[in-house]
């Protein structure tokens, strides 16, 4: 009889049916790693304090019928936007976003700068974006409060066994979106950096980032 030659199809896009060979064991295990969006960076301001908080990320999911011995949590929400106008002038430490399991937060903005907060590196999955920067009191301004860094996904890992033919869907959150801001009002928080899945049976690995695959 045939071996089980490919479970989890490879292309995005594609069906990810677990599909059924003559001869083969009615269920497979499949392991999984998942994570969340991160929260973008709130803004910084040129005069005063924010209101509110910036965008979080999208939670990253996986469903379907026929699954069982699930060990593990099956979706991971994103991480919390961050604060608006909030991060005092002169102390730039809560500007950068958070790290995740999988790399740096995205950098905030320096003191007295017009410097937005940037975005995680791309595989820093479910890191939060950086703050915008902040503006030192004038002669005729108030100081201008920088924003504070975006939160960081939690990574979630596990497994549960499934029988073929079951199609799951993958739900992969995207990284908040920063709020922008005229640069004569302040300056933008960085977006946080999208979430992310690893699927693995009979020993194929397959992974996603952000949107939706079935």
């Amino acid at each position: 009889d045939p071996d089980i030659r490919q479970l989890i199809n490879k292309s995005d896009g594609a069906s990810n049916g677990i599909v059924e060979y003559r001869g083969a064991s009615r269920d497979v295990t499949v392991t999984f790693e998942l994570i969340g969006g991160g929260g973008a960076g709130g803004y910084g301001l040129s005069d005063g304090g924010g209101t509110g908080n910036a965008a979080s990320g999208g939670t990253t999911s996986i469903s379907g019928s026929n699954m069982s011995n699930i060990s593990g949590s099956l979706s991971s929400s994103g991480g919390s936007g961050g604060a608006n106008g909030t991060s005092l002038w002169n102390d730039s430490s809560n500007r950068a976003g958070q790290a995740s399991y999988y790399g740096a937060g995205g950098a905030g903005g320096a003191d007295n700068s017009n410097q937005p907060g940037s975005a995680p590196a791309a595989t820093s999955y479910g890191a939060g974006g950086g703050g915008g920067g902040s503006d030192a009191p004038g002669s005729y301004d108030n100081d201008g409060a920088g924003g504070i860094g975006g939160g960081a996904a939690t990574r979630q890992t596990g497994s549960f066994d499934i029988i073929y033919g079951t199609t799951i869907t993958i739900t992969v959150g995207a990284g908040g979106v920063g709020s922008s801001v005229p640069l004569s009002q302040g300056r933008a928080g960085g977006n946080g950096a999208s979430g992310y899945v690893a699927i693995t049976a009979s020993g194929t690995t397959t992974t996603y980032t952000a949107g939706t695959h079935t």
